[in-house]
């Protein structure tokens, strides 16, 4: 029996436009499955099909501007369809009760509410029983929900049964680095090929895979570090020893990451988990003639300013002459990229995965201010932070730089823990 299905109510949503159609004529359908995507001023939703059966015809085109009760769909709906009144009851009550679609899921929100009383007929009409909400997501990564074991109740496909079916995919077999393709550079002149070292060879590769699969934002700011810089020159003449710079600066980011976690944590995207850390391993990247080497300094957060002084040392000093061990080069939580002996003022450091953030400091610059309607003489210490975007937004990126610039001016913090 052919059926036309209208557009149901879309809440408060106005100049509403169909921006994808995800079905053509021929096509079967369940009661759940997308037919068109609508996109609002405020927000993108699915609208589903609401019966189950064969698509005649899509009554809407891409670019159509529709409202509550425009036809979008000719359905032929299945005769099992049409023997369930319970099903087709409940599909009924769905479209017509005034549910605010505010996100792309509402709809299938709505059909959940309902899903203890269909289960049994969902079974019926499609072999496979699950959820609208995890039908779509087997939608989404191009799953086959039969070759899916389920573990729910009464051999129901659970979400988390799609996570552990991506995860052995995903463990069969590599995922290849998209290259560019090779060009023979000699037809344009001479050239000379220089073989990569086993470093960068492992750099290069562990860069390229970071940039591809974090989705990157940089904040960039500048701390003013005058009387940090005095004080560093200061308790090493008080102390007759040689600490550098970074010492201090990667003090303050271990306060810094005590107090901000996230920054600390890393993302399971098999388990779509966050993983948080209660350690801090800070990776210190080292230029050495082989190529960029990251060991860390285990629980630097533990240490005195003096101490990670010599860590720093001692692991460059290792890396420099390849006789790095392996242990120091894993756990890492975080990385802090200094350029301040080469000089720049900004840059964009590239994730250590599978770290959440980097933090990129450059060489420190005089500058003036005005204070009191006076000029002033002071430093400031450009940085750079890079963090992954899948779970830390940009408001909280500037709150962790701002908070790093304040941690710089706290002098009692650093002769405390000198």
């Amino acid at each position: 029996m052919k059926q036309v299905i209208k557009i149901p109510s879309l809440g408060d949503a106005e100049n509403t436009e169909v921006i994808e159609i995800c079905v053509k004529p021929g096509d079967s359908v369940n009661t759940d499955d997308s037919i068109v995507v609508l996109e609002s001023e405020k927000a993108a939703m699915d609208v589903p099909a609401s019966k189950t059966g064969i698509v005649n015809k899509v009554l809407v085109q891409i670019g159509d501007e529709v409202q509550e009760g425009d036809d979008f769909l000719e359905i032929e709906v299945s005769e099992e369809a049409q023997e369930d009144n319970k099903l087709d009851k409940h599909e009924e009550l769905s479209l017509k009760e005034d549910v605010p679609l505010r996100v792309k899921e509402a709809i299938e929100e709505k059909t959940d509410q309902i899903i203890n009383e269909r289960d049994i007929n969902e079974t019926q009409i499609s072999g496979i029983y699950a959820g609208p909400a995890v039908r779509k997501l087997a939608r989404e990564f191009g799953i086959d929900l039969n070759k899916v074991s389920a573990s729910g109740p009464r051999n129901r496909i659970l979400k988390e049964d799609l996570h552990k079916f991506v995860k052995s995919k995903l463990s069969e077999s590599s995922v290849e680095i998209p290259t560019m393709p090779s060009i023979d550079f000699s037809q344009f002149g001479d050239v000379e090929e220089i073989d990569l070292t086993k470093f960068q060879k492992t750099s290069a590769l562990n860069l390229q895979q970071s940039w591809i699969t974090i989705p990157h934002v940089t904040q960039h700011d500048e701390a003013e570090v005058t009387n940090l810089l005095e004080l560093r020159k200061k308790l090493t003449q008080q102390y007759k020893t040689k600490v550098s710079p970074l010492a201090f600066f990667a003090k303050a980011v271990c306060k810094l990451l005590d107090e901000s976690p996230l920054f600390n944590s890393s993302i399971d995207m098999h388990s779509m988990k966050i993983v948080k850390k209660n350690f801090i391993n800070l990776g210190i990247a080292i230029d050495t003639p082989q190529g960029l080497i990251v060991p860390n300094i285990k629980s630097a957060n533990k240490l005195s300013i003096r101490e990670i002084s010599d860590e720093i040392g001692r692991l460059a000093e290792l890396a420099k002459s390849r006789k790095i061990k392996v242990d120091d080069l894993k756990g890492s939580t975080f990385t802090i990229s200094s350029l301040g002996n080469f000089g720049g003022k900004f840059f964009t450091p590239i994730i250590n995965s599978p770290e959440v953030a980097i933090l990129g400091i450059s060489k420190s610059y005089e500058s003036v201010k005005l204070e009191n309607n006076k000029p002033m003489e002071i430093i400031n210490l450009p940085i750079s932070l890079s963090y992954d975007h899948r779970i830390i937004n940009g408001a909280v990126g500037v709150q962790f730089t701002s908070r790093l610039c304040e941690i710089f001016s706290d002098i009692n913090f650093f002769e405390e823990n000198f």
